[in-house]
């Protein structure tokens, strides 16, 4: 009757436990920058939705007052978002723009202004009353589409 090998091994060594270690570090090096670009594209979703949302209030306004400014104010001034129309994330964390309306000292024009609290490569987005839709500051060299699209 023979006994079998009496030092078999069951578990794993360092080596390939190390292998498995670097693997994991490379998926993470790989996933990371790329889960942020996701984060930041959706950020700019959110301030991309409140600036159309800020300008269709703010066509309302005028269709209402045939003007951009508050006159019940004096001097008047431009009006002023609904506490309804938030720039806040919904899932209420801080926000990463901010929004600001400048009604560049006419009743008949307004430009509403996003601008990052961090780095974005877009920069700084802009809508004014005509629907035109900019970028200020970005670091971004392609094209107003690709960062208004949201790619």
């Amino acid at each position: 009757m023979k006994c079998g090998n009496k030092h078999v091994q069951s578990g794993f060594t360092l080596i390939e436990l190390m292998i498995v270690v670097v693997v994991i570090a490379i998926l993470a090096a790989v996933a990371t920058p790329s889960y942020r670009q996701y984060v930041q594209r959706g950020d700019r979703a959110q301030a991309m939705a409140t600036m159309l949302q800020a300008s269709n209030w703010l066509q309302q306004q005028y269709t209402v007052n045939n003007s951009y400014l508050d006159t019940s104010k004096s001097p008047a001034v431009v009006q002023t978002l609904p506490s309804g129309l938030s720039q806040s994330p919904p899932n209420g964390t801080s926000p990463k723009y901010d929004l600001t309306i400048d009604a560049a000292g006419t009743a008949t024009t307004f430009l509403i202004v996003a601008k990052p609290r961090t780095n974005d490569k877009c920069g700084t987005f802009t809508l004014d009353n005509t629907g035109a839709r900019s970028l200020k500051t970005g670091t971004y060299t392609s094209t107003i589409v690709d960062c208004w699209a949201g790619r």
